[in-house]
């Protein structure tokens, strides 16, 4: 699995966008404690790398 969040501009400074490839210690699914009555499921603990835009294209085979 790989996991990219982008963060456009309205959510940084207004101006650029920020890209991070986050990777999990574990990709074991543990189910947690019910939240507003729904099941929740979690993943091992993330780490973010901050990458570029052309990195994620890269990655994804594609324009993003």
């Amino acid at each position: 699995m790989v996991w990219i969040e982008h963060h456009p501009p309205a959510t940084t400074d207004g101006s650029s966008e920020t890209f991070d490839l986050v990777a999990f210690s574990n990709y074991d699914i543990k189910e947690r404690a019910p939240y507003m009555g729904e099941t929740r499921l979690s993943v091992g603990e993330a780490t973010w790398k901050r990458i570029t835009r052309g990195m994620v294209e890269s990655l994804v085979g594609g324009e993003v």
